[in-house]
């Protein structure tokens, strides 16, 4: 089983909330997130981790994968927390 791997601060508020979607409906697990919102375990992890900003498609995906709970500003937007803090900032 792979599990979702955080780095100390979340890079952007993209990452943020993905990784709590991740966790919150799919217990961590990468393989089942990937399965379920159409996305690369690969691409998910980097998107988390930061080295990767999604161009539009991915974008496109990720956004209705969430029923466009993360959208593309999120990804440019520096983070409102820590991995898990309950608040999100207001669009």
């Amino acid at each position: 089983m792979m599990k979702l791997h955080l780095p100390a601060i979340p890079p952007n508020e993209g990452a943020r909330l993905l990784a709590r979607r991740i966790q919150s409906a799919y217990r961590g697990k990468l393989p089942f997130a990937s399965h379920c919102m159409k996305v690369s375990v690969k691409d998910l992890q980097m998107l988390v981790d930061g080295t990767l900003i999604p161009g539009e498609e991915l974008v496109r995906d990720i956004a209705r994968a969430t029923a466009d709970g993360i959208g593309r500003a999120d990804w440019r937007r520096r983070p409102i927390g820590g991995w898990f803090d309950a608040e999100r900032a207001a669009a």
